[in-house]
């Protein structure tokens, strides 16, 4: 099992604080969700706009983000991140307990985390690059995707039972409360200086992360599958709060149980990349893991009840895992150091800044056809991608 990158204190502490700030950050999600769902009288409409504010400044600033990472102290942009998160959610949790929250503000607290999203993600990539060294960059990315995971388990059924116990507003208490630990640990993180190179603009930095893309097949290939199953597959965090309040005609505890379900699949995928990574970390074979989600997501096309919807969210979070965890490793395991921070912003871009154009579209279609639909519909797109792109690698020169 690779774990070897916990041999280094830095890392380790961080490793420690961000696995707790996780939980309350998949809180929050669910509460996020909730409160648009509560205000806008279960609209789905809002709860895409909700989506295009959250993550749309993830792919509008992402290239942009990774050229600013890639040239200061990448600690400092970092742990600038994680404060503005705490002030994010001490926000939300303020005006929601004192009932002076609309759907207005709650749009606007949403586009400036998101812009601090599409910091946060290079950031904390090419600050734990800097604490483990490339030698042990893949034990560090196992192991945090499995911190992810783990969280994604405990946090939307914790995040639940709190909803139905004691309000949304505890949800965002409890995740700004969780920040002090990462940002205790941050500030031990030893900061180092970035390597002088020639000097170039952002938009010269850019050019030269997308030509190094466009000259890599297994990145270009890996890359466009993640641009179709990022926007139509994975909008799950739109879809089961429609699915649960719609279909099933339940609560907000049900519904943590719906991403815990996604969340165990996703962590015996996690767990599956950490043993056997090295076997499944090959082009083809991660096309495979993507294909397998969308073969799982195309079963919703029978509307399944709360125990098959269990079932098949178990599936669809261990093949995503699998091929999500192998198109991020790839992708750093195959980056330069000096561009770190744009290939990483580049892969959340396809990844998390598209998730606002996939949530209108199944928003309409959950609107008109159901929201099992719409995720029968991400499946079918995310197939025929699958497929083109594993007849690609198939029929290339290596």
């Amino acid at each position: 099992m690779q774990v070897s990158a916990l041999q280094y204190p830095e890392f380790r502490r961080y490793f420690a604080g961000q696995a707790v700030s996780l939980v309350g950050t998949w809180m929050q999600s669910v509460a996020g969700a909730w409160l648009v769902l509560q205000l806008s009288h279960n609209s789905a409409l809002a709860l895409a706009l909700f989506g295009a504010f959250s993550y749309g400044p993830v792919l509008i600033f992402g290239l942009y983000a990774g050229t600013l990472v890639d040239r200061y102290a990448h600690r400092d942009v970092l742990l600038l991140t994680q404060f503005v998160s705490l002030v994010g959610a001490a926000l939300y949790a303020a005006l929601t307990a004192t009932h002076v929250i609309t759907l207005p503000i709650v749009l606007v607290l949403a586009a400036v985390l998101g812009v601090n999203q599409a910091l946060y993600f290079p950031a904390r990539q090419a600050t734990v690059l800097e604490m483990v060294g490339r030698g042990e960059l893949v034990s560090a990315v196992a192991l945090n995707s499995i911190a992810f995971n783990l969280a994604r388990i405990a946090g939307p059924a914790l995040g639940g039972v709190v909803i139905a116990t004691l309000g949304v507003a505890a949800c965002f208490w409890i995740n700004a409360i969780t920040y002090l630990g990462v940002i205790a640990a941050l500030l031990t993180i030893r900061r180092r200086p970035l390597t002088a190179g020639p000097p170039q603009t952002a938009v010269q930095l850019i050019t030269e992360a997308l030509r190094y893309v466009a000259q890599t097949p297994a990145l270009a290939g890996l890359f466009a599958l993640l641009f179709v199953a990022g926007t139509f597959g994975a909008n799950f965090n739109l879809v089961l709060p429609l699915f649960t309040r719609i279909v099933l005609h339940a609560n907000a505890d049900t519904l943590g149980y719906l991403f815990a379900a996604q969340g165990v699949g996703s962590l015996v995928g996690a767990l599956t990349m950490t043993f056997a990574g090295g076997f499944l970390l090959e082009p083809r074979r991660i096309v495979l893991g993507a294909l397998l989600f969308a073969g799982m997501e195309l079963l919703f096309v029978v509307i399944p009840d709360f125990t098959q919807a269990i079932l098949l969210l178990l599936v669809i979070g261990w093949s995503f895992a699998v091929y999500s965890i192998g198109t991020n490793t790839l992708v750093q395991v195959r980056s330069p150091d000096r561009m770190q921070g744009r290939m990483v912003s580049l892969y959340s871009m396809l990844f998390i800044g598209v998730t606002p154009i996939g949530n209108v579209c199944a928003a309409i279609v959950a609107h008109f056809l159901g929201p099992s639909a719409a995720v029968w519909l991400g499946g079918a797109l995310t197939a025929l991608a699958g497929l083109a792109v594993l007849v690609f690698f198939l029929t290339r020169r290596d």
